[in-house]
């Protein structure tokens, strides 16, 4: 969960505070900060998005569910979490209470107004995944190229100096130049072998950022 979460100052009182913190623990919606003396956002992953200090846990048509406190919001917020709760409600006044719509017409047209909003803000969402898919792809096409050196080569050069060494310990400085070439070989294959994994280790940065991208300050637990 996001550093003292818990702590920030624009969370809704109880208990309507502690269902805020379950649905951001679980990853469902995450909190985004505006700016100073600014409420943030509770935006949630199906689509919803409410003023932080405005959101309730309240009976809705559905149930109990997360929802704002007011009817009229400003624009690119949601009376609702989600697309679901906002047709449920939409029925479910039409169905209870028709007159509704000749005496407040517009709160239908809120309603449907929210519920295109969220969808587009899904495909967005939906956009970036792809987007992400996309440039992962490319990441893995890019690490499986690149090229390392034949380890086996270090051990029989080893085993060839091993045996110099044992086979001829007096005679050793004769073959220095033998053991030398050898050992240098040794050297080449770590080298390139240094290189191969700093161009793995560079590759799977650039992953982990891609990841951090995507989650953004949602909570996602990693398993």
């Amino acid at each position: 969960m996001e550093k003292n979460i818990s702590e920030n100052r624009w969370l809704p009182p109880s208990p309507h505070k502690e269902e805020v913190l379950k649905r951001v623990e679980a990853g469902r919606a995450h909190i985004e900060e505006r700016g100073h003396n600014i409420p943030p956002l509770l935006v949630f992953e199906d689509g919803g998005v409410i003023e932080l200090p405005k959101v309730r846990y309240m009976m809705t048509h559905r149930g109990m569910e997360l929802i704002a406190a007011d009817d009229y919001l400003p624009g690119g917020q949601t009376k609702h979490n989600d697309v679901c709760g906002t047709i449920d409600e939409l029925k479910g006044l039409l169905k209870e209470n028709p007159d509704l719509l000749k005496s407040n017409p517009d709160h239908f047209n809120r309603l449907l107004d929210d519920a295109c909003y969220m969808t587009n803000r899904m495909q967005k969402r939906r956009e970036n995944y792809r987007e992400f898919a996309t440039e992962f792809a490319s990441l893995c096409e890019r690490m499986a190229a690149i090229e390392g050196p034949e380890t086996k080569q270090v051990h029989k050069k080893a085993e060839e100096i091993r045996a110099i060494l044992q086979d001829s310990p007096e005679t050793v400085t004769s073959k220095l130049e033998e053991i030398y070439e050898l050992a240098e070989g040794i050297r080449d294959v770590a080298n390139n072998l240094e290189s191969c994994l700093s161009a793995y280790k560079k590759v799977a940065i650039e992953v982990g950022g891609l990841y951090e991208n995507i989650k953004g300050g949602r909570n996602w637990k990693r398993k």
